[in-house]
């Protein structure tokens, strides 16, 4: 990067319930590497990722990626996470209707109550 008015920050988070795979869509992501055995996230962990547009005159932009526990138990701590975030990965298994379910009774609304009001959810 040859200066800082040349990259843009931004904070993305991933919620969902326990087990629906957003630790292992965050490390594909980062480092390509996939680990079925992966271990559920307690409370929180981020990583991040520059990417070099050269459309658009070099310009880099730098992913700040939250990984977010989806335990129950862990709910309320994870409203500090997404509160200030540019976008929401709403995560659930395909396998799993009740992962869906939570997405739609939860997730989704508490993105809506407690974040900015122009984050993006997706």
């Amino acid at each position: 990067m040859k200066n800082e008015e040349n990259l843009k920050e931004f904070k993305i988070v991933l919620l969902g319930e326990s087990g629906v795979g957003k630790t292992c869509i965050i490390k594909r992501y980062i480092k390509n590497e996939f680990n079925d055995k992966e271990f559920s996230t307690k409370c929180a962990s981020f990583d991040t990722k520059v990417i070099k547009l050269d459309a658009f005159n070099d310009i880099y932009i730098k992913l700040n990626i939250w990984d977010t526990a989806g335990q129950e138990k862990y709910r309320s701590i994870s409203k500090i996470f997404y509160k200030d975030a540019s976008a929401a990965i709403l995560v659930y298994d395909i396998t799993n209707k009740r992962s869906f379910e939570e997405i739609k009774e939860y997730w989704y609304n508490q993105v809506k109550e407690c974040s900015q009001e122009n984050i993006n959810k997706y």
